[in-house]
Parts: structure tokens; sequence; C-alpha cells
């Protein structure tokens, strides 16, 4: 009997050894498993931070705007030859577009009206603005008697399905002028308006964009400036390469009260006398001293 109870005792024994090492040999690797995992969970981490840290400080970064602009802003005057883009009036020197002259240097009266217009590309009105006093804008800015300041803006990209014609026709415009053709800025906005899609309908396609802008006589093929690179004007369009600059600028104009488009102002005072063209041509002429 003591034999067998030895025995008993001693698998008892064994089996108690062996269910320890296996719960020795599980509790390694439940700690093996726990330090691949908190490891991993660690590299995640770090790569996740740095993620938001890039994103953070490319954020911060300064948005590149195109040559020629003032902010959100192109001023279009002529220097007795040609219309080019200017500084805005009264914008201190460090504003001033690079490679831009002055205001001052533009050769207009100091008491010369400055027309400013607020206009997206995709908005019915602001076609319907253009079509009614482009000819006399553009009359009076030849003539040296105005300058106009025009600002374009992205708040209807989503009546064109998807397209975001807003910010793209205003990038167009952004491409063009950074390529430093600004005596036809004029004639690819009028273009632009001459052809605007229809609310809700598909915006233009890049090459649609091209086209309209090289019948208004830009050349596509052209460097921009500002832009790492100098891509053309082509690939500034198909890029988008100004978008984050029409967003900004955008949100800008409407921080600063913009609440529709298009708007209008004569020397920083909005007027809605564009809606009658003789109306208008009459106040413009009254503020340039050319009519009492």
């Amino acid at each position: 009997m003591a034999k067998n109870s030895s025995s008993a005792a001693d698998r008892r024994q064994a089996a108690r050894e062996k269910a320890r090492q296996i719960a020795e040999t599980q509790a390694k690797r439940e700690k093996t498993a726990r330090t691949i995992l908190y490891t991993g969970v660690g590299v995640v981490v770090v790569a996740v931070l740095a993620v938001v840290i890039f994103l953070i400080v490319q954020a911060a970064q300064p948005t590149p705007g195109p040559k020629n602009y003032t902010a959100g802003s192109i001023t279009l005057a002529s220097d007795g030859e040609q219309v080019q883009a200017y500084g805005a009036k009264g914008a201190e020197a460090d504003d001033a577009p690079a490679d831009a002259p002055a205001f001052s240097e533009s050769g207009l009266p100091d008491t010369a009206p400055v027309v400013t217009v607020y206009l997206d590309f995709q908005c019915p009105g602001c076609a319907g603005f253009e079509q009614a006093n482009a000819g006399t804008l553009g009359k009076l800015v030849d003539e040296g008697t105005i300058a106009v300041e025009y600002q374009p803006v992205a708040i209807l990209d989503a009546s064109s399905q998807g397209n975001e014609y807003s910010t793209r026709s205003a990038n167009l415009m952004a491409c063009v002028a950074d390529s430093g053709q600004t005596d036809v800025y004029m004639d690819v906005m009028k273009t632009l308006f001459d052809n605007q899609p229809a609310q809700g309908a598909n915006g233009m396609t890049d090459e649609q964009l091209l086209e309209f802008a090289e019948q208004a006589g830009v050349d596509t093929s052209a460097p921009t400036t500002t832009l790492e690179g100098g891509p053309s004007v082509q690939e500034c369009v198909e890029n988008v390469s100004f978008d984050k600059f029409v967003e900004n600028t955008t949100q800008d104009a409407l921080s600063d009260g913009l609440q529709g488009t298009p708007r209008v102002l004569v020397n920083g005072e909005d007027t809605e006398a564009w809606q009658d063209p003789e109306a208008f041509a009459t106040e413009l002429l009254t503020a340039a001293g050319e009519i009492g």
C-alpha cells in the first residue's frame, strides 16, 4: 500500500510540475506578446504623431500666392501702352506683389477711382455684371481713367456637380497672373463668363479652361513664376496649384464681410449702380472728376 501511495504522490507531483512549467511557458509567451504589442503600438503612435506634426507644420507654412496678386486680388491699370498689374492702391511696399510696380507708378492721378469686384466664375450675377459693364471698365482702364481690382473667390463649388469649378477657374486666373500675362487677364475673364457653365451642371474640364484661355490670348506653355520648378500655365491648371491660395483668400473675404457675389465697390464704398450700366458709368466718371 505504501508503495502505491508513493507512486500516486509522485504522479501528482509530476503533474503539478508539468502544469507549473506549462503556466510558466504561457506566461513567458504572454509577456513576449505584450512586449511586441506595446512596441508596435508605440511605433504606430510615434508615426501618427510624426504625421500630425508634419501636417501642422505644413498648415502653418504661408500659402504661396501668385505673382501680381496682393493678398487675394489683382489691381489692373494702363501704363499708357498696355494693361498690367500694380500693387493695390494704398498698400505698403512690403505688401506689393513681387516684381509688380507700386500703384503710384501707374501714372494714374491720386484721384483716380479704383473699382473693386469680388466675383465667382460660377455666379450668374457675376456673369451679368461682366456682360453689362466689362466694356465700360475696359475702356476706362485703357484710357487711364480708373484702375480695377478683381478678387476671384470660390463660394459656389457645390454648384458644379463635384467639379469644383469655382476653385478651378479662380486657380486658372492665378496661373495666368503668375505667368505675367496680366495684359490679357480681363480678356480671359470675359471669355470665361461668356461661356459660364449653368449652375448645377458640370463645370468645365481642364481642357476647356485651357482652350478658352488660349482663345483669350494666353500662352499656356509659358512658365509660372512662384511655383516650385516653374511649371507651365497648363500644368498649373491641371494640378490646381493655387487651390489652397484660393481657399484661404476666399475665407479671408468671407471673414471680412463678403456675403455674396458680385460685390462691387468704388473707392472702398459699396455700390449697386452697376445694375444700370449707364448709371455705373456716370458714377465712375464722376468719381474720376470728368463730369460734375
